[in-house]
């Protein structure tokens, strides 16, 4: 057997690794081609690549201590903008509208889970995908942590399923609203106002203006305290394996209940995205590529399902309550893309007025995507 090149006990040079492929992926997305072809794919491709030529190992207790201690870190840090009585005050039609494109998602689950056999560990799959196309990355991983999978070919070929997909499903939503047939059947305000502009968030993609360096120890010690708090509280309750659903309740506490508190904290979203980046690199190392290639196909099929279900029913329902063509594009993007994905529509159609209920939105699917991702994987067990 061939031993890699970086050990699994050489643990300084393995992090340094995967730090380089974090920063990597983040400079990828610098420009066009590394957002047109996602940075989370090309820093995982990179790994896998690292990974099966036997530079770096594909176990390695590196690895370990990421799913321990990294991602229930990375949860608060990212949730701490989820303050839900914003989301519901200020989302508007926007929130109605991706409530039933989430509900959507679950729905295409169940359809894609009763055509497709995706063998022992269908209801982990099935939870993680309904929890990545409610919220994001972060509740992909939090529903990989409390269904115990880390497998990590299998959760390779989901991440590379679901970034393929949501890209098409992302153009698709762009040519929509432009489609005769669409604006014939479907209230279009925000479409008729529609003015181009430019966002700062896309000029200055992971750039931080202001950036208070006690604000961000503040807001680490803060993701640590709940951490510490929801396992504390997990175990407690006899459900350990829950602690990151508990932690994150207890982050949308805090987000909802001290905003003015959680509004002094600084740089807390790029740390989080930081340390998913790092995860997502681990998930590409330990990922063997022929089994990635044996599992890839059906995944995708899967994924494609839902999107498919989740438009069908949004668009359908949307036509019935005769809500407005943008807000639902709007809220489809955010749904399976993430907050992220409002700036880009927004900039791309001009719907500036749409931003702001964009991104509220999405973050209610950070707040609640695991949740729902994990009641499916208990569901189907």
């Amino acid at each position: 057997m061939t031993l890699p090149l970086i050990g699994p006990e050489q643990e300084f040079a393995l992090w340094a690794v995967l730090l380089a492929l974090a920063g990597f992926g983040f400079w990828c997305e610098r420009y066009a081609w590394g957002r047109k072809y996602s940075g989370v794919m090309l820093l995982m491709t990179t790994a896998i690549v690292l990974a099966n030529l036997k530079i770096i190992p594909t176990s390695a207790p590196v690895y370990d201590v990421i799913w321990e201690y990294l991602v229930p870190i990375a949860i608060p840090l990212l949730l701490f903008q989820a303050n839900l009585k914003r989301i519901v005050r200020e989302s508007g039609p926007t929130l109605l509208a991706f409530v039933i494109g989430g509900a959507a998602v679950v729905a295409g689950t169940f359809v894609g889970v009763f055509f497709l056999d995706l063998g022992p560990n269908e209801a982990e799959l099935a939870g993680i995908f309904t929890g990545t196309y409610i919220g994001g990355s972060l509740n992909f991983a939090a529903v990989a942590e409390a269904s115990g999978m880390q497998d990590g070919s299998m959760l390779a070929a989901a991440v590379a399923a679901d970034n393929v997909i949501t890209n098409l499903h992302f153009l698709l939503i762009i040519l929509l609203p432009g489609m005769a047939w669409m604006t014939r059947n479907y209230p279009t305000h925000h479409m008729d106002k529609a003015e181009p502009f430019s966002t700062e968030a896309q000029a200055s993609v992971h750039r931080i203006k202001e950036l208070d360096i006690a604000g961000l120890l503040a807001a680490l010690a803060l993701a640590f305290l709940l951490a510490a708090l929801g396992k504390f509280l997990a175990d407690l309750g006899g459900v350990p394996q829950f602690a990151i659903l508990v932690t994150t309740a207890l982050t949308l506490m805090v987000a909802t209940f001290l905003p003015g508190q959680v509004g002094k904290l600084s740089g807390h979203s790029e740390a989080g995205n930081v340390l998913m980046f790092i995860f997502l690199a681990s998930v590409g190392a330990t990922a063997d590529v022929w089994q990635l290639i044996e599992i890839g196909p059906v995944l995708f099929v899967f994924a494609a399902i839902i999107i498919t279900v989740h438009l069908t029913v949004l668009f359908g329902l949307g036509k019935i309550l005769k809500l407005d063509l943008a807000e639902l594009a709007m809220a489809s993007a955010v749904c399976i893309g993430g907050p992220s994905s409002a700036a880009a529509l927004a900039s791309a159609k001009g719907w500036r007025d749409l931003l702001i209920p964009g991104v509220l939105a999405g973050s209610f699917g950070y707040a609640v995507g695991s949740f729902v991702g994990v009641s499916v994987v208990e569901w189907l067990r």
